[in-house]
């Protein structure tokens, strides 16, 4: 026997009646034996029983129309029948099924089909300190464009915090690894030193001693601070110019948010080596794509507001020295004139 399924609309094969499971989408089906005899159908509104409500009309599947081959089954909505949005029970970030086949930006913020959703961090008294820290970091740093696209910016403390604690342990880290090498090195310097003047060797011992003596260790001692002051800093500066391109819509929050969480790829600081450099790029690109996301303003504006500040003290660092090298030119060549006079 052919039957279909009222929900997917998919035809499956059967050899029996009564309650079974759709095979396609595991809906619960009721497949009613047409021979059997039918009780005598109750008024209208009136209970099955007394005191029981009317149950609601469920999905009934029944044999297939006589005559012809069935219509082949509708497609899927867009986006599939997977999990609605929402952060999973197993840490993964699922977005809801997109609007007309696209993730366009809605012009006035989220639409119906994207509701905004807390940061994992922002829930840490119920998910944990570390799980949510760590889940919200993976995030920024692999899925920042579904991240910030999806996540409240009226919890900026959260984000504000998140910040600062990643900047916080990676600055510490990278503090206690410079101090300690510095240390090493100093050790080893200290038989070459021996062969130059007094002089010499002193300024050499201080330059190195800048960087792994005890101001090191202060700043460790404040990373905090500086996390903080460098967070608020950056969001004002970055709003003002975002607000000069007219793409600060949503407010100071929005760009709070997504400087906040966009900070905390500084706990790339840790890695010995390279990990700075990586983590200043890496931040920069998950700024971009955060504030388009979460400004709506796309990635254009985004960019042109992360990095104007930046092509500026380049430009003022040119003129600077250009007008350097110009003034020393001008030096070198007025004993030559007074020669030719």
């Amino acid at each position: 026997m052919l039957a279909r399924c009222a929900r997917c609309q998919g035809t499956f094969t059967t050899d029996r009646f009564g309650r079974q499971s759709c095979p396609h989408c595991g809906s619960e089906l009721d497949l009613p034996d047409p021979n059997a005899p039918r009780p005598p159908a109750p008024p209208a509104g009136a209970p099955s029983a007394p005191g029981e409500p009317v149950p609601p009309p469920g999905p009934v599947a029944g044999p297939p129309p006589a005559g012809g081959a069935l219509p082949p089954p509708p497609p899927p909505p867009p986006g599939g029948y997977g999990p609605p949005g929402g952060y999973g029970p197993a840490g993964g970030y699922y977005p809801p099924p997109p609007p007309g086949g696209g993730w366009g930006p809605p012009p006035g913020g989220p639409g119906p089909f994207e509701p905004e959703r807390p940061a994992p961090f922002a829930e840490r008294r119920t998910r944990g300190w570390v799980s949510s820290f760590f889940e919200t970091w993976k995030l920024v740093a692999t899925e920042p464009q579904r991240l910030f696209r999806l996540v409240r910016i009226d919890q900026t403390g959260s984000a504000v915090l998140f910040g600062v604690i990643a900047y916080s342990i990676g600055n510490v880290v990278q503090a206690l690894y410079s101090y300690l090498s510095g240390r090493q090195t100093l050790h080893v310097l200290e038989r070459m030193l021996r062969d130059l003047p007094p002089e010499s060797a002193e300024m050499a011992r201080k330059f190195v001693q800048a960087f792994t003596g005890p101001a090191v260790l202060g700043s460790a001692v404040i990373s905090p601070l500086i996390g903080l002051l460098g967070i608020y800093l950056t969001a004002a500066i970055v709003h003002l110019l975002l607000m000069l391109f007219r793409g600060a819509g949503r407010g100071f929050d929005a760009t709070l948010t997504a400087v906040g969480y966009a900070y905390g790829l500084n706990l790339l600081l840790a890695v010995p080596g390279c990990g700075g450099f990586v983590a200043v790029i890496w931040y920069l690109v998950a700024l971009v794509i955060g504030l388009g996301e979460t400004q709506r303003c796309g990635p254009g504006k985004a960019a042109a507001a992360v990095f104007a500040p930046a092509l500026l003290a380049c430009a003022c660092c040119c003129s600077a020295l250009g007008l350097g090298v110009g003034a020393a030119l001008r030096e070198l060549g007025q004993p030559a004139g007074q020669v030719n006079l």
